[in-house]
């Protein structure tokens, strides 16, 4: 899939998992998000479609088809049920942006071009996309679609003009969710050692602030990471190697 096809906002992600349940049917999950969620959308087949974004992105799930069942522990779920969507969500935004390519590139065609309080053009960035994946119906829809998420995550917010956007300031993670988006990141290249200024650099790269970064790394020292600094580079050592043992850890 080339783009989050449909927009995505902190708050359905929330609602979505306190109506989570362990290892069930997803049709079941499904069902009660669409009778309860998202209400603002217009009809259920537009719901359907942003949960289906959702589920693929925040909830894990085994088997395939109808057969597809929740997993008896979710670390998204359990962060969800512990924090505000306002809190989780540049965590949320993080996993959406790695995870997925237009939005990656998309999210470097802002960061190069402006700062916060700068005025973006959406035919601007549509020209931009067409440019990379060809101009196809998919991929402005796509490029729409996320516009509207990150105005939905605070990212950006309309301007005077139709089809403009205003630069917000970047999110603040907030120590309390920070393992949450190291997971999102580190989860991709599961390597034992990580470059911190380059971690760093990827969330920065993600809309989020990094001006107390330094401090959650070392919050989290040493049940997680073991943080060594030399002169020409910065490095946390993980303590748990492997995606499943760090994904227990997380969820405690």
């Amino acid at each position: 899939m080339i783009g989050l096809d449909f927009p995505l906002k902190p708050e359905w992600i929330h609602d979505v998992h306190q109506l989570w349940q362990p290892d069930e049917p997803i049709s079941g999950l499904v069902a009660r998000a669409l009778a309860s969620s998202m209400q603002e959308l217009g009809g259920e087949k537009t719901r359907r479609n942003s949960l289906g974004i959702l589920l693929r992105y925040f909830v894990a799930t085994s088997g395939g088809g109808q057969s597809r069942r929740t997993f008896a522990q979710d670390l998204w779920v359990a962060y969800s049920r512990k924090y505000a969507a306002t809190t989780l969500a540049p965590a949320y935004l993080v996993q959406l942006i790695a995870n997925n390519e237009m939005a990656g590139e998309i999210v470097r065609f802002v960061n190069r071009r402006y700062s916060p309080g700068d005025v973006i053009n959406a035919g601007d960035i549509r020209t931009h996309v067409i440019s990379k994946y060809g101009e196809r119906k998919v991929v402005t829809n796509a490029a729409s679609a996320f516009l509207r998420t990150l105005q939905y995550f605070s990212v950006l917010e309309p301007a005077r003009a139709t089809g403009q956007y205003r630069v917000s300031e970047r999110l603040i993670l907030g120590p309390e969710v920070f393992p949450l988006a190291f997971w999102a990141l580190w989860n991709l290249n599961p390597v034992p050692q990580v470059d911190l200024d380059a971690f760093n650099q990827s969330l920065e790269d993600s809309f989020v602030d990094t001006d107390n970064l330094d401090q959650c790394w070392k919050r989290y020292q040493p049940a997680l990471w073991v943080v060594s600094e030399r002169v020409d580079a910065r490095f946390a050592a993980v303590k748990y190697a492997d995606v499943e043992n760090m994904n227990s850890a997380l969820i405690g």
